[in-house]
């Protein structure tokens, strides 16, 4: 019996050595992330600090429409939760909301060196996943 396993991880030895090994990518620092809606474009400023395979980060948001920007008080900060990296895809969550009324979005992502292109989910009345692009801002 014990020939047997060691016969077959030997067998499995070069399958497992093949296998490419991902690099984690590291997303601290300041990104601009755009999305494309039916409301229009829409560009907010990400900032990150990554800590092993979690990050945690905000974004500044200024409401759009009516009763948006200056009149409802301006961009305001609101926290990232749930942010995790595996090798080059990142995933998080923007929680928003007055009071009891809140929505959650979810950005799920590849990074590419300083890019990163994914999909946003959630939202209010959202129903299709929404396109994003984005870059580290350098400097």
């Amino acid at each position: 019996m014990r020939r047997s396993i060691c016969f077959g991880l030997a067998a499995l030895a070069p399958f497992l050595l093949a296998m490419p090994v991902q690099a984690q990518v590291d997303v601290t620092g300041t990104w601009e992330i755009t999305t494309v809606t039916q409301r229009g474009e829409r560009t907010m400023t990400f900032t990150f600090q990554q800590e092993g395979t979690t990050f945690t980060g905000s974004t500044e948001f200024a409401p759009m429409g009516r009763g948006g920007g200056v009149a409802a008080g301006g961009p305001r900060e609101i926290p990232i939760s749930n942010g995790k990296v595996e090798g080059d895809k990142i995933s998080f969550d923007l929680v928003m909301g007055m009071g009891e009324r809140t929505m959650t979005q979810t950005f799920t992502g590849t990074v590419t060196g300083d890019t990163i292109e994914g999909t946003m989910t959630g939202g209010m009345q959202q129903t299709a996943p929404i396109p994003f692009t984005g870059k580290r801002k350098t400097g």
